[in-house]
């Protein structure tokens, strides 16, 4: 299932880069995922981390029309997780890195302001906890849902607000549940404006 998706997206981009409505670059910036813990008996709760989150990729974008269009990130996401064990108040720091696909629908409503919506699927690649290997405390694939703006200061630059819901339980260990939910913060350089300005 993972390398279907995955080869479906390389086809997808492949064919949008032949596209003369389209614009490419490189996508960076902060994200914030709060871990909300459920099924613990209080046992464990979420802190929040010592670090931002960072994540850096690329995007393709293609404009079907003046107010409508399609976007597409992919992105590594460094992802930070504090956890306290109530009953020992030990406290763990898990980091997790995570490729992430964000398909999105893009609806222009000003010249240099639009709206951003669509599913994130990340794949978990690996977990550490103080050098520790704990990937099997995670499941390998997650789904979310993504809803914000952006808007362009320049046709070379784009600043992007995006809100983040995660549907999946991210935890392997049962019957505890952990969902997430947070936003990030994108700074998106066209590179094809920069190429054939």
């Amino acid at each position: 299932m993972k390398k279907q998706f995955i080869l479906f997206v390389f086809i997808f981009t492949c064919s949008l880069s032949q596209a003369q409505d389209l614009s490419y670059g490189v996508v960076f910036g902060g994200n914030y995922l709060h871990p909300q813990v459920k099924n613990s008996s209080g046992s464990i709760s979420s802190q929040n981390p010592d670090r931002p989150n960072i994540h850096l990729g690329g995007f393709i974008s293609y404009q079907f029309s003046e107010k409508l269009g399609v976007k597409l990130n992919t992105q590594y996401n460094r992802i930070y997780q504090n956890y306290l064990y109530t009953y020992s108040s030990y406290t763990t720091s898990n980091n997790i890195n995570a490729l992430e696909i964000i398909p999105q629908v893009k609806l222009n409503f000003h010249p240099k302001f639009y709206f951003l919506s669509g599913p994130r699927f990340s794949f978990v690649i690996s977990v550490d906890r103080d050098g520790e290997d704990i990937k099997d405390f995670y499941k390998s694939y997650l789904i979310g849902a993504q809803l914000g703006f952006g808007f362009n200061p320049s046709k070379y630059f784009a600043i992007e607000f995006i809100g983040d819901y995660g549907f999946s339980d991210i935890s392997e260990a049962e019957p505890i549940e952990i969902k997430t939910f947070g936003g990030y913060l994108n700074f998106a350089i066209n590179l094809e404006s920069i190429i054939n300005k």
